[in-house]
């Protein structure tokens, strides 16, 4: 099932994405900023959190954070998706992606763009969006860090 997450879940959160070995500490620490963010200001769509547990009273397997593009009208951006590593290949991934398409046509949205890096490490990642028709819009050689390369994804929805 997928529902917002709970006030005492942060930890929870946070510890899916370092067991993930994708992040760094930096970008982990991020993860809790963003989210005692979206506790502090509820009722702002800055960033939309969900998560996917097995039931109600589950703890998360996975989590999603979106939301509105700064500056454009109808753009948002996908900023994290991440999925317990026990989990994985189960569809939870797929099923956090289609809710949030979901939710953006709900929400009017023309589009959603999704960045991550080109490392190796991250083949899956990026077949996982192409193989949902997400399109490779731009490739911006060593981006974070030498070797280490941004992708940026885009998808469009019909109106």
């Amino acid at each position: 099932m997928i529902d917002k997450p709970r006030v005492d879940e942060i930890e929870t959160l946070v510890a899916l994405t370092r067991a993930t070995g994708f992040f760094h500490s930096d970008e982990i620490e991020i993860v809790r900023e963003m989210f005692e963010d979206w506790q502090a200001h509820p009722e702002s769509d800055e960033y939309a959190w969900i998560v996917e547990r097995e039931h109600e009273n589950a703890p998360p397997r996975g989590f999603a954070v979106y939301g509105p593009a700064s500056l454009a009208v109808g753009t948002y951006d996908l900023y994290w998706i991440v999925v317990d590593k026990n989990f994985q290949d189960k569809k939870i991934g797929s099923a956090l992606l289609n809710f949030v398409e979901a939710d953006l046509r709900r929400r009017n949205a023309r589009q959603l763009y999704i960045e991550t890096s080109d490392k190796p490490q991250y083949a899956p990642t990026r077949a996982f969006y192409e193989r949902r028709g997400y399109e490779l819009v731009a490739h911006f050689q060593d981006y974070y860090d030498v070797g280490d390369g941004k992708v940026v994804y885009f998808k469009a929805f019909d109106k």
